[in-house]
């Protein structure tokens, strides 16, 4: 008599974290300054203000949103304070970021805000294909996990390497 197929990786009681997953369903999306800029150099506070109060803020609602400016100008904090002001009641979050870097940005934050007490004296491996981010939240990941673990490892469940683990 054969023996039944056993999912020796489900058995060993490894739980299995995709940082990639968490970014599934979010809405991306960016707010450049840059058009603003008065002859390409600098904002004016009056028609800042004008644009900011006409900007359409459906396109950002719950979004994560990151604030840039693609033109090589220096915006004051001001400025930027008011964009994150105005965005502030509908998006999700709002970053001061390039929007290549707003999904390791939500990701750190999510890492930030994660609830750690399921993975009290448990056997975690994170995920490590496909998630194009960086590495700042993976450390974040590691600092915040670490003290609550009983091991973390990298990778996937058939293929891993340690990271950590408790004495």
């Amino acid at each position: 008599m054969e023996d039944a197929i056993r999912n020796r990786v489900e058995e060993s009681g490894l739980i299995q974290l995709d940082l990639g997953a968490a970014l599934g369903g979010r809405m991306l999306r960016d707010l450049d300054l840059a058009p603003q800029l008065w002859e390409g150099l600098v904002l004016r506070e009056k028609p800042y203000r004008e644009w900011l109060a006409a900007l359409d803020q459906g396109a950002f609602k719950g979004a994560d949103v990151a604030l840039h400016c693609s033109a090589d100008a220096v915006i004051p904090e001001w400025a930027w304070m008011l964009a994150a002001s105005t965005l502030q009641p509908v998006a999700a979050a709002v970053y001061l970021c390039h929007p290549d870097a707003l999904p390791g940005e939500v990701l750190k934050r999510l890492v930030e805000e994660m609830d750690i007490l399921p993975y009290q004296d448990k056997r975690l491996v994170v995920k490590g294909c496909g998630l194009a981010t960086g590495a700042a939240p993976s450390v974040r990941l590691v600092e915040r996990l670490q003290p609550v673990v009983r091991s973390l490892m990298f990778g996937e469940p058939c293929s891993t390497v340690p990271v950590y683990k408790s004495r």
